[in-house]
């Protein structure tokens, strides 16, 4: 029989949300495949980002090998800020694989598929459902059409444009269902039921995208969608959650309690229909990234960092299998997103990569049989995926949401310093799945680069530090926590560390010290309580690390580190049962984690179950390959079976890593330490060039005398042509250059000076029109000189008459517009309204809005306002100046 399997993502869903909704019966999508299927926890990778975590589920891979390192990049060829594309992906994606075999996908609103070209199959790309500047009484027809790049092939436009849902569209009884009371939220000053339409909307187009290929198109074999709206949503409204958190005002928590189990609800509902569309026929797998805290360890502030809001996630999310192939009624243990990709790949009989980074989830299949493999899906010919063409405009509105959701900076209006900041952030990103992933060496490197940047973030330090002591560079991380602490006191993470160096050092009582001004703060600080409990075993008090990892799992039942303090506990007091059972706990919470692994190993051998220890230890070498210690209990347990040579082969690995260990510890540090050495008189030669020109151009700019100038600006084809030809009668010097001469679109002439174009790269070109006036465009107006004093007419006119005239301009030049006028309009209207509101509130300008049609209909009644705001300069008799405006030019007028 055909095997069809789809894949649905829900990001940030979380077991301790659906599991009371399971028992209150308001998930029957989600109990559909729980009954007769498998399901399970799936743990998260680090950093907890999206674009990398989902490209990581479609790979099998780490960031470090996919090249997925954040939301946003700096775009090789234009240099400017962008979101992360299919170009931007380094490995190949599970829908690339199966296309290889003649296998068809279908994917929607998948991260970094943006761009997406040759796809064996359908895709609508994550960028499908964002629709900016669109009000809400335009016609679906009007809407602006996706970005290039939104759908493969090209031809899904005309069948998908229309289908998108528009906030608008989420009417008042939709968002009942999630705020009952929604009606007595002023919208005027609370924007949170907007926001609410805007994550729906994108939700259900999604939905709408999904459900329209299964439909017009079934002949597919694998399928994935995306739906991003539960972790966006939590994100606004996991504040108002029951139970109650502090702080919280009643009046929002009464409003918005049940917003969350609303959108899990609705999910749901998107569920059941896509598994009816699919049919019986077809496996369906339903993951999600990571969780999201709801309950007492929701975060109590949230770091003002890029990305600060990912303490709200948890580090388990959700696996759910079922359909031909899967076993039924199973429960999945240790599953994680790099096995998703495996697991898949073994579902279509399919060799997984020997270079991935996760396992087949064998336990999920109703039938074992053996992985075939192969060394590595990255050959061939690589597909070609382009950026899709975003536009400016259109890659900052997703730059805007991105900062609205907290997940990345304030993108700087320097194009040097945006990409500067990018890539750095993207460089944390990456060192911190460097170290997920124990490449420690790698990380090093990237984390030092971003700390001699920005010396000032305490994370940047504390994780450095974290790496230097993870690397035995116990001397170089208290160095490095000494800034922290020097200019930031004992943080709670900094004074972790410090005891943490002690504690390697051997130093127990200064250790505990450390210890002791955390536990001052914060007593049921989880990372606190792993840290005392690592400390009591090191001096060996069993009784308070037990006590200790107890009441850690008081406080969250997840924690791994201790299901592993228990099990150390137990071993030493020669429990081997119960030792056993903690380390499976363990690594059924973080598989990848070696030391569950070697705990588990060594209580089975306690009790003599040779072949399960076996296979415990061998776990433990597959994540930690140096460790001896593995190798000798190995030895001994082949002995036991009677395998003499298989234990013979052991024991000569483990008096070779032994060796090898311990001849090349001091090696390795002195390699590390040079290396670090030599990267640091780099940076110290660089930060010195760069002060040297800080230095020229803050000299510089001390030199510049501040001048007084006049402008005109407004919109292109806005009048400020009229104004100029004005402001010149009245015997104002222009600045311009006669390079463009009058033409049918401006039969008096445009009055232009052409290298004002280039105020952006170098403002201080305008003091070449000192004492002339200036026509500059408005979206120039951001790069004046800080210096300088300016006197600015702004024409007003109605946008819709300035877009008309714009496309008369460019049908007589023989072009044709590059958008639809609907998006046009909306996104001019918004520039001139965040533009005319900085200016009003600049203590360095004076503003004069001129409204265009009015000077027109009666140019006698402007001219006195002219004259008092120019003052002296403006000179000649009213009529004279009014007769310099004919209204006959006037032409785009519109209805």
């Amino acid at each position: 029989m055909k095997k069809r399997l789809l894949l649905i993502g829900w990001d940030s869903a979380d077991w301790k949300l659906i599991h009371p909704l399971l028992e209150e019966g308001k998930l029957p999508g989600v109990a559909q495949l729980i009954e007769g299927g498998v399901s399970g926890n799936l743990a998260t990778l680090e950093p907890q980002l999206s674009p990398m975590l989902w490209t990581s589920i479609a790979t099998g891979k780490m960031a470090y090998h996919h090249g997925v390192k954040g939301f946003t990049e700096v775009d090789p060829v234009s240099g400017g800020i962008v979101p992360v594309s299919a170009a931007t992906r380094q490995c190949k994606t599970l829908w690339e694989m199966l296309g290889e075999h003649g296998l068809r996908s279908h994917v929607v609103s998948w991260f970094a598929t943006q761009g997406e070209q040759g796809l064996n199959g359908k895709m609508v790309s994550n960028m499908y459902g964002h629709i900016k500047g669109v009000s809400a009484e335009s016609d679906p027809s009007e809407w602006p059409e996706p970005m290039p790049g939104s759908y493969w092939p090209p031809e899904l436009a005309v069948e998908l444009n229309d289908r998108r849902i528009l906030p608008a569209d989420i009417q008042e009884d939709i968002i009942r269902a999630f705020v009952p009371e929604g009606h007595k939220v002023d919208q005027q000053r609370d924007r949170r039921l907007q926001q609410l339409a805007e994550k729906l909307a994108e939700a259900f187009s999604v939905q709408a995208a999904a459900c329209h290929l299964m439909q017009s198109d079934p002949e597919w074999d694998f399928m994935a969608v995306y739906f991003r709206a539960i972790d966006e949503i939590s994100h606004f409204f996991m504040h108002y959650h029951p139970p109650k958190m502090a702080g919280i005002p009643e009046d929002d928590f009464q409003l918005y309690q049940h917003v969350v189990r609303s959108t899990y609800r609705a999910h749901d509902m998107m569920l059941q229909r896509l598994i009816q569309l699919a049919g019986p026929d077809t496996a369906v797998v339903l993951v999600s990234d990571h969780g999201f805290h709801s309950d007492h360890l929701r975060p109590k502030f949230t770091p003002r960092v890029p990305a600060g809001i990912t303490v709200w996630h948890r580090e388990q999310g959700i696996f759910l299998a079922k359909g031909p192939g899967f076993a039924a009624d199973e429960i999945v243990h240790g599953a994680r997103l790099l096995d998703i990709a495996p697991t898949v790949l073994h579902y279509f009989g399919l060799p997984v990569g020997e270079d991935m980074e996760g396992r087949v989830l064998t336990e999920s299949f109703a039938e074992r049989r053996p992985i075939a493999t192969i060394p590595t899906w990255e050959t061939g010919e690589s597909r070609g995926s382009s950026r899709g063409s975003l536009t400016e405009e259109e890659s900052q509105a997703l730059l805007d949401q991105f900062v609205a959701l907290g997940y990345i900076d304030a993108v700087s209006a320097d194009p040097t310093e945006a990409a500067d900041e990018t890539n750095r952030e993207n460089k944390w990103n990456l060192a911190r799945a460097c170290l997920y992933g124990g490449k420690y060496d790698l990380a090093l490197p990237l984390l030092e680069d971003c700390f001699n940047a920005y010396p000032e973030r305490t994370d940047y330090a504390q994780l450095l530090a974290r790496c230097q002591f993870q690397l035995g560079l116990l001397d170089e991380a208290e160095e490095t926590l000494q800034v922290c602490l020097e200019g930031f006191g004992h943080s709670v993470n900094a004074s972790l560390l410090m005891g943490g160096i002690e504690l390697e050092r051997g130093k127990h009582g200064e250790a505990l010290a450390h210890f002791d001004i955390v536990r001052a703060k914060d007593p049921d600080n989880t990372q606190l309580l792993h840290r005392l409990a690592d400390a009591y075993l090191a001096v060996r008090e069993w009784e308070k690390a037990k006590t200790t990892a107890e009441r850690t799992l008081e406080i969250d039942p997840g924690s791994a580190h201790a299901h592993l303090t228990l099990a150390r506990y137990f071993l030493h007091h020669r429990q081997p049962e119960q030792a056993a059972e903690a380390a499976l706990s363990a690594t059924g919470l973080d598989f990848a984690n070696p030391r569950g692994h070697f705990l588990l190993g060594i209580a089975l051998f306690q009790q003599n179950n040779w072949t399960a220890a076996i296979h415990a230890l061998r776990n433990n070498l597959q994540f930690n390959p140096k460790n001896g210690l593995a190798y000798r209990h190995l030895a001994q347990a082949y002995r036991a079976l009677g395998d003499s040579a298989e234990a013979e082969v052991c024991e000569t690995r483990s008096r070779v890593l032994r060796y090898i260990n311990q001849s090349e510890e001091t090696k390795r540090l002195a390699s590390l330490r040079a290396d670090a050495t030599g990267r640091a008189i780099t940076r110290q030669a660089e930060r010195q060039r760069r002060r040297e020109a800080a230095a020229a151009k803050a000299a510089a700019d001390a030199a510049i005398q501040p001048m007084d100038f006049t402008l005109v600006s407004g919109l292109p084809r806005s009048g400020t042509s009229l104004m100029m030809q004005l402001l010149r009668a009245a015997g104002m010097e222009l600045m311009h250059d006669g390079k463009r001469t009058a033409d049918d679109d401006n039969q008096e002439g445009y009055w232009e000076w052409e290298e004002i174009k280039s105020l952006a790269k170098n403002p201080r070109i305008i003091e070449q029109a000192e004492g002339k006036v200036i026509k500059i465009i408005s979206a120039l107006l951001p790069h004046l000189p800080p210096k300088h004093r300016f006197k600015i007419i702004f024409m007003r006119r109605p946008v819709a008459q300035v877009v008309d005239s714009q496309w008369r301009m460019l049908a007589n030049q023989g072009m044709k517009p590059k958008s639809e006028k609907a998006h046009l309009i909306a996104t001019q209207e918004t520039h001139v309204a965040q533009l005319l509101a900085t200016l009003r509130q600049s203590p360095r300008i004076q503003l004069m809005e001129v409204d265009f049609p009015a000077l027109v209909a009666d140019p006698l009644a402007w001219i006195p306002k002219l004259r008092e705001f120019l003052g002296e300069s403006f000179s000649g008799t009213d009529e004279a100046l009014a007769a310099v405006v004919k209204p006959e030019l006037f032409r785009q007028r519109g209805a």
